[in-house]
């Protein structure tokens, strides 16, 4: 595999691609990015409409492309073949067999003299280079990820009895895998949002998670039974919580992934939840004589 690795970087090696609207009178002038970074010649803005207009390429809600600036110049923020422009004016690509780490990158920098852009080797990065850091970002930020919407049995607006059981669930139609993309001319990065389990805080105290959306109840099922699969049976009531109720919550935890042009990876994952206030009480038996 190593060897098919660094072929595949030799074939890149050869290879020049010219930028538009590149000269030695260019506002680079004599400089190098991959060697002066913090030139401000060499400052990198990315600006993304989706996130108000704003650079360092943040999130967004739509808006319209990802525009980026080398020295206050519009330059590709992703060039089919060579990658991602970086944050010292270098593109960031991958092999076209996939043999790559996930970390490592071939790099392509601008030669000043002749405008083009000339292969560098391979080079490990801690972080993914800032245009695409951004473009995961945008797709992200547009993923319409759902707050679960709580149910029981007995119902939330009925009063919950002292070691009866209690059946909980969300809607059905939440627990599936949500995407979004955001796109460039070539590229399109998609963002997935998978729910992996529900914790559920009873308001006594204690929680239960689970591994899915819970089983609704139906009249087939008796009400003494428990749920077969997330539920829970209160041993106490709620008369001295605040309102002489419980606050119950569902949180949902996500994970995040993206992919897009060869490349994937993972993102902090994200919580939705939502409360409820229930009453908890208890049966009493009367003995008459």
């Amino acid at each position: 595999m190593q060897t098919l690795r660094f072929a595949a970087a030799a074939l890149v090696a050869a290879a020049i691609i010219v930028l538009p609207h590149r000269a030695a009178a260019d506002p680079w002038g004599n400089v190098d990015c991959s060697l002066q970074p913090n030139d401000p010649r060499c400052d990198i803005v990315v600006v993304d409409p989706g996130n108000g207009g704003s650079d360092g390429g943040g999130s967004s809600g739509g808006g319209g492309p990802m525009v980026c600036r080398l020295g206050g110049e519009v330059v590709p923020c992703y060039s089919e073949g060579f990658g991602w422009l970086g944050s010292d004016g270098c593109y960031y690509g991958k092999d076209g067999g996939g043999f790559m780490p996930p970390n490592e990158y071939l790099k392509f920098c601008l030669d000043p003299a002749t405008g083009d852009l000339v292969y560098q080797g391979i080079v490990s990065l801690r972080n993914p280079p800032v245009t695409l850091a951004a473009m995961i970002q945008r797709a992200v930020s547009q993923l319409d990820i759902p707050r679960p919407v709580i149910a029981s049995n007995p119902g939330l607006d009925k009063p919950q009895v002292v070691y009866v059981p209690v059946w909980w669930w969300v809607q059905p139609g939440l627990w599936r895998t949500h995407t979004a993309s955001a796109s460039l001319p070539g590229i399109t990065i998609t963002a997935r949002a998978t729910p992996t389990k529900i914790t559920w805080h009873a308001g006594d105290g204690t929680s239960r998670t689970c591994a899915g959306p819970g089983t609704p109840w139906t009249g087939s099922a008796s009400p003494s039974s428990p749920s077969p699969t997330c539920g829970h049976t209160y041993a106490t009531t709620s008369r001295t919580s605040a309102g002489g109720k419980f606050s119950l919550q569902a949180a949902v935890a996500w994970t995040i992934t993206w992919s897009g042009g060869g490349l994937s990876g993972t993102e902090p994952g994200i919580v939705t939840a939502a409360d409820a206030d229930i009453e908890v009480t208890e049966l009493r038996a009367v003995i008459t004589k």
